[in-house]
Formats: structure tokens, C-alpha cells, sequence
């Protein structure tokens, strides 16, 4: 395993900056916010439409801890008529940073596949499939895990699913 500290660290400063600036500004109004977080989460190439309804989204939502993975893959995907599971992930992320990241290194990590474009009842296997990445955050492995970001980085305050998040996304194929 291998894990990109040099990544990692850079990515915490961005995360800490992130998470402190969406409660100081109007995210649906703020470019300079939302070229940030497109960059840092990598947002990118999406119709204007998506991202007004997005960052709308994100300021109706961003103090709500009730939301779920599945309200907000269902108001994007009634206003997209897609469904974006990894954006809807990094959204509910940023309203609550227990809730974990869906990106293409955690399942890599985790071995779990998205279901395809065209798969039946895709909505309910992406929901069934985040149900998943959630519960793995309580197995042993994850604590492993935290234990290592712990011993690299003894003063970073965040949750322990961000910390969990940070290694998944460090860990790269050698």
C-alpha cells in the first residue's frame, strides 16, 4: 500500500479552508467559492444549470444535519434528470462531515464497483451502494486507517470519517 502523504497534506489545508468558508459566505452567489470547491472536488465540465442548482442546494442546505445521501441525489437528479452520486456524496460531506466521500479511490479502495448508467433501479443501487461505503467506516480496516492518520497527523481536528476519506484518497497503486 501507498499511501500519498505530500497529497494529503496539501488537500487538508484546501479541506480546512473549504469547510471554514462555506459558513462564512452565500455559496449560490460566491464564484470565487465555487471555483474553489469545482477545483478542489473536481467539478468540472458541467452545465451552468447544474452547478446554479447545485450551490443553491449547497446554501439551502449547508446547516441542515437531516439531510441525506438520498435527498440529495434525488433533488439533482430531478433537476438534471441525472444522477450524480459522487457530487451528491461530496455535497452531503460538506454539510456533515461525518458522512463519507463517493469517489472513484474509495471504491477502488474498497473494491466496490458503481453500478452501470444503465443498470435497473440504479437510483436504489447507488443509495444501497453509499449504505455500504457507510458501514465499511465502522469495520476494522477503517480504524486501521484512522490509526495511521492519526500517528501522521497527531493535531488535524476533523471527524474521523474526513480522516478515513484522506488515506482512501492517498492510497494509490504502486
Amino acid at each position: 500500500m501507498d499511501i500519498q502523504f505530500d497529497r494529503i497534506t496539501t488537500g487538508i489545508e484546501k479541506y480546512i479552508r473549504l469547510m471554514k468558508w462555506v459558513h462564512e459566505t452565500n455559496v449560490s452567489e460566491d464564484s470565487e467559492f465555487q471555483r474553489f470547491y469545482n477545483g478542489f472536488y473536481r467539478m468540472r465540465q458541467r452545465p451552468s444549470a447544474f452547478y446554479a442548482c447545485y450551490y443553491q442546494y449547497l446554501e439551502q442546505n449547508k446547516n441542515n444535519s437531516q439531510l441525506t445521501f438520498s435527498d440529495i441525489l434525488l433533488y439533482l437528479y430531478e433537476q438534471t434528470g441525472q444522477i450524480h452520486a459522487s457530487f451528491g456524496s461530496k455535497l452531503l460531506a460538506t454539510t456533515n462531515p461525518s458522512m463519507p466521500i463517493w469517489d472513484k479511490f474509495v471504491l477502488q479502495n474498497l473494491g466496490l464497483k458503481a453500478p452501470y448508467s444503465y443498470a435497473n433501479n440504479r437510483l436504489t443501487r447507488v443509495v444501497q451502494l453509499y449504505d455500504q461505503i457507510t458501514q465499511w467506516y465502522e469495520t476494522e480496516e477503517a480504524k486501521y486507517y484512522l490509526e495511521i492518520f492519526n500517528q501522521h497527523y497527531p493535531n488535524i481536528e476533523m471527524t474521523d470519517t474526513k480522516k478515513i476519506d484522506w488515506i482512501l484518497w492517498g492510497i494509490r497503486s504502486t
